[in-house]
């Protein structure tokens, strides 16, 4: 099966002039912005932009240099950038607006970056979550804050490149790049939406009960494409109705998250009909979980485990599970105040009678499904639609 580098390697002579982008192209550039850019393409206070060529050389070099990692593999990462540079589709993309803002203070991770192709429209990639452990109480905070700090600067660095380039725009990310780009594409300015000609959300969650109540969720007329594997957890959590494609992945579980494992064929993914049981159950139990927590009880919890974890000192998420920063971590968990602690026990009982019952409800379905797949038996729900009739007749 074919996966992102065998279609550059496959599609990159033809140049975007005579192809015109799509979804394919779309998840590469929204990968690329996970790539270590800092001090090599502009950022928007200005600078002559520079070719995904150059710039990808420029990455590969620090990276053999310094012996450090590019985004999630770094021998899938270095065939990538290496077929990127060679391509004509590619390699004369131009890339500029470079922005990559981590503050521990506004609980914020931000990183976006602008692809100029030499023809079409702008490509705007957002970047998903990072490794650092502010980037995933970000991700947290998205239960039950309105607008978080990245979201509201999605939509603020859309604006501004809509006030820089030329013609129509296009929106995508990966993770929580594919929600923020969703987002921007709800709350920018009706001149700037106009301009908007697609948006691609690459199993990228979706938005809590407020804003999915919001005007622009129910009357603005969106066009988001959204991907999800077959296994997906992250892509289905918590409110998204937009209509998913459902993507082949080679991989199992939550790794079928890592874009290397999508299935391409030609320009586009191998879709699938349906998602995995799996990714039902972890969609059921998330909303019902969620759905049991008042917003201050989500908040309150969130908040103590993350100040939990951030008595460690570790600054990535790798670092939380050093055996040095440990004891700052159980230190932390012991001085927990009694308010906040009671919130954190409800959060998990809650999560806990939310697994049980789904899990449950799929066991019965699986089995059910067994029976009458294999004994030609009616399933429960059958059998008691046939007794109600029954006893109405």
């Amino acid at each position: 099966m074919a996966n992102i580098i065998d279609y550059v390697l496959w599609r990159g002579d033809l140049p975007v002039a005579q192809v015109p982008l799509g979804e394919a192209d779309a998840l590469i550039l929204s990968y690329l912005s996970y790539m270590p850019m800092d001090g090599i393409v502009p950022g928007e206070e200005g600078g002559e932009p520079v070719t995904l060529r150059d710039a990808a050389s420029a990455m590969l070099g620090r990276s053999e240099r310094e012996g450090s990692s590019l985004a999630y593999s770094v021998k899938d990462d270095r065939k990538l950038l290496a077929a990127l540079a060679q391509s004509v589709r590619f390699g004369t993309m131009r890339l500029c607006a470079f922005v990559n803002r981590v503050d521990g203070e506004a609980e914020e991770q931000f990183s976006a970056v602008t692809f100029l192709p030499p023809a079409g429209p702008a490509f705007i990639a957002y970047r998903g979550t990072d490794n650092t452990v502010v980037g995933w109480q970000e991700d947290f905070n998205m239960c039950f804050e309105s607008e978080v700090p990245a979201q509201r600067d999605a939509v603020a660095y859309a604006e501004r490149m809509a006030g820089t380039v030329q013609g129509g725009l296009i929106l995508g990310g990966h993770s929580k790049g594919g929600n923020l780009a969703a987002y921007a594409e709800l709350f920018v300015g009706a001149e700037t939406h106009r301009r908007i000609q697609a948006v691609y959300n690459f199993d990228g969650p979706g938005f809590n009960e407020e804003i999915v109540a919001s005007a622009a969720f129910t009357q603005r007329k969106r066009c988001v494409q959204t991907f999800v594997p077959q296994s997906s957890i992250v892509g289905v959590l918590m409110e998204n109705d937009d209509v998913m494609t459902v993507v082949r992945s080679d991989g199992v579980s939550i790794f079928q998250h890592n874009p290397y494992t999508w299935q391409v064929m030609g320009g586009s993914f191998i879709a699938l009909p349906e998602r995995t049981d799996s990714s039902h159950l972890a969609d059921a139990t998330v909303k019902h979980w969620l759905s049991s927590l008042s917003p201050d009880v989500r908040r309150r919890a969130i908040d103590g485990i993350f100040e939990v974890l951030g008595a460690s000192d570790g600054r990535n998420v790798a670092e939380l599970f050093e055996p040095r920063k440990a004891m700052g971590v159980l230190r932390a968990a012991g001085s927990m105040d009694d308010e906040t602690r009671r919130a954190v026990e409800e959060t998990f009982r809650l999560l806990g009678e939310a697994l049980g019952k789904n899990v449950s409800v799929w066991m019965n379905r699986t089995a059910d499904d067994l029976r009458q797949r294999v004994f030609g038996e009616r399933t429960q729900e059958d059998r008691a639609a046939n007794k109600d009739g029954n006893a109405e007749g």
